[in-house]
């Protein structure tokens, strides 16, 4: 691995104009999802405090290395000139990048977006392993391959889909298996999801429910998205969000285990009819697949116990039970 090997008390510092600066060049820029008025009202209160870095690229154009968003914030408050310190030339992309990652990772920590853009910049100098070891842990990841294979493909999905990333809407897990996805059906799941917000194990839940039940039907995700009954469910005024994600994930559920869930109606229909009281609870085999049904008893003391075991007797015969163990 290169190591940078600049000491900042020999670098040159020049005043350039700002219209020598390449700011379409965007090389070393790792900044994502940013709001540019908060630095530039405090460079516009304090000055500027750290200097951009620079390296000379032709004879009058200069590359921004580090300082992108300040250059960024000065030009929109109308600076013709700033003092920047100049790389020496003979500074390869590796160290330049490397300079610009240090220095970020120094006096904040990078949104999901950002070390996605970091991991695959890295990728131009380094193997898979060295990124996982040496520099995951300064990107506040776990130095495991599956954290680079979770953040690697972030910065490649579309701009909609990163900023509800960026939100928290759509998590990192989520936006891996879009990624593994065609773009029209990244764009329907990533609408439902910002629409939904649920929690990641629904959101994965959902995904596998909507892609099963698109192969099974030979269907587009979008078709199954677009369903008349999800429909009705967005613009239904009367469910809050949390009501909305349940319906519709409860209906794809359905849609996808059409046998089971009315297994689940069925058995749920005799237990009501069964009113077993609150210390009492029987539950079905997992999936209704075998014959070992389980019942829970809650008592405090003998004669706690001898009232439900009288209250399962009594419903040995009842129909309700007869027809959930016989079927």
């Amino acid at each position: 691995m290169s190591k940078i090997k600049i000491p900042f008390m020999c670098l040159k510092a020049k005043r350039i104009f700002l219209k020598n600066l390449d700011f379409k060049d965007k090389t070393f820029l790792l900044s994502y999802g940013y709001d540019i008025n908060p630095l530039k009202q405090s460079i516009g209160r304090v000055g500027l405090l750290n200097p951009p870095v620079v390296r000379k690229k032709s004879s009058a154009t200069y590359q921004i290395v580090c300082g992108y968003k300040r250059v960024l914030a000065l030009k929109k408050l109308g600076v013709s000139s700033i003092r920047c310190t100049v790389l020496p030339s003979e500074k390869n992309d590796e160290e330049c990048l490397l300079l610009n990652i240090y220095d970020n990772v120094s006096h904040r920590e990078f949104n999901p977006i950002e070390k996605s853009i970091a991991i695959n910049k890295l990728k131009n100098y380094y193997t898979e392993e060295e990124i996982v070891h040496n520099f995951l842990p300064a990107l506040k990841l776990q130095p495991h391959i599956t954290q680079l294979k979770v953040f690697k493909p972030l910065c490649k999905l579309e701009k909609g889909i990163q900023t509800a990333i960026l939100a928290g809407r759509i998590s990192e897990h989520t936006a891996i298996r879009l990624s593994q996805m065609d773009r029209a059906s990244r764009r329907a799941l990533g609408k439902l999801f910002v629409i939904l917000r649920l929690s990641v194990s629904k959101q994965i839940e959902v995904l596998e429910y909507v892609s099963e039940i698109a192969m099974r039907e030979n269907l587009s995700v979008e078709n199954v998205i677009s369903m008349q009954k999800i429909s009705s469910v967005f613009k239904n005024e009367k469910l809050n969000q949390h009501q909305k994600g349940e319906t519709v994930r409860k209906y794809l559920r359905e849609l996808r285990y059409p046998q089971l869930t009315e297994k689940e109606k069925e058995f749920n229909h005799n237990i009501r009819k069964l009113k077993l009281s609150p210390g009492v609870s029987l539950k079905a085999p997992p999936f209704f697949e075998g014959d070992h049904y389980h019942i829970s008893l809650c008592f405090k003391d003998r004669n706690g116990l001898n009232k439900r075991l009288q209250e399962l007797e009594s419903l040995l015969n009842d129909r309700s039970l007869i027809n959930i163990i016989e079927g």
